[in-house]
Parts: structure tokens; sequence; C-alpha cells
């Protein structure tokens, strides 16, 4: 038998799933969208909070967060600081994701959780209060962590990289 390296290559399959670039659905495209604004909206709510308390007023109107001035008032003071690292890595995690990236979804996950564990440790209000006034959080924040877990065969591993930075 001749080895042909030419012929000898699968009939060319092994090429092409390799080069082959995986298409993000556009529902996954729309969940990422939604993320990255509700992690600007969390980081500009926090900056806004550190300037001003008077100044999340504004956001009153918005479903969802008609107490978040009384909550945040009476919060610990690294409670704003908190949730803007932690809405950072929100909104990381779901531009991650957005490229396709597994590190992402565990990014957004982390951080989505811990937002929820937060107020129980940071707000002066009693559990229950906080547990009833964080429900619609609770509710978001398993749907879209949902959401992504049925994406995550769509998802890459990091891939390795050499030490002068190109991919293996």
């Amino acid at each position: 038998m001749f080895s042909n390296s030419k012929r000898n290559d699968n009939f060319g399959l092994r090429k092409t799933s390799v080069m082959k670039k995986r298409k993000r659905p556009w529902m996954l495209t729309v969940l990422c969208i939604f993320s990255m604004g509700g992690g600007v909206l969390g980081v500009l709510i926090g900056i806004l909070s550190i300037i001003d308390i008077e100044l999340i007023k504004v956001f009153a109107r918005i479903p969802g967060y008609a107490s978040i001035f009384s909550l945040t008032n009476e919060a610990h003071f690294l409670y704003p600081y908190v949730k803007i690292i932690l809405y950072g890595v929100s909104f990381t995690g779901a531009l991650y994701i957005l490229k396709l990236k597994k590190t992402g979804f565990y990014l957004y996950s982390t951080a989505q959780i811990l937002l929820l564990v937060i107020p129980y440790l940071m707000w002066s209000s009693i559990p229950v209060y906080t547990f009833f006034a964080d429900l619609p959080d609770m509710i978001f924040t398993f749907a879209f962590i949902g959401a992504y877990t049925l994406y995550l065969p769509y998802m890459n591993p990091v891939p390795d990289q050499d030490t002068n930075g190109t991919e293996k």
C-alpha cells in the first residue's frame, strides 16, 4: 500500500471539521445582550449609589427596582462596591459566552449566584423581607443560567496557547 499524505486525510474531513467555525444561535445572542445590559445597569446603579444615594431614585420606575433606594440606603457601606465588582464579572462572563467560551458561563453563573447571596449578608433587613425583595432577581437568575446551560454544547473551552501567544 502506498501512503500518500495528500490522499490519506479521510477525504478532507479532518481539515474541514477543524476549520469549520461554530455559528452562534440567535437566541444565545439575545440572552447575552440582555445579560450585558443588566451588568451595565448594575454597575451604573452601584456607581451612582456611591456618588449620591439620591441618584438611584431614577431607577424606581423600573420593575423590580422599586425598593432599591431603601434597601441600598440601609445596606452595609461596602455593598455598592461588591455589586460593582460582581456585575462587572457578570458582564465579562456574558461577553465570553457571546464569544462561545465556556469560561464565560462559569463566570456569569458564579457572579449571579453571589449577587443573590450578598443581600443576606449586607442588608440590614430581616431575611424573609430580603427573600421577597430578591425573588424577581432569583427567578431571572435561574432562568438565564438555565437558558445558558442549554447552549453549553455550542461553547468551547478556552484554547491552549503557546508561549508566543498563538493558538495550538
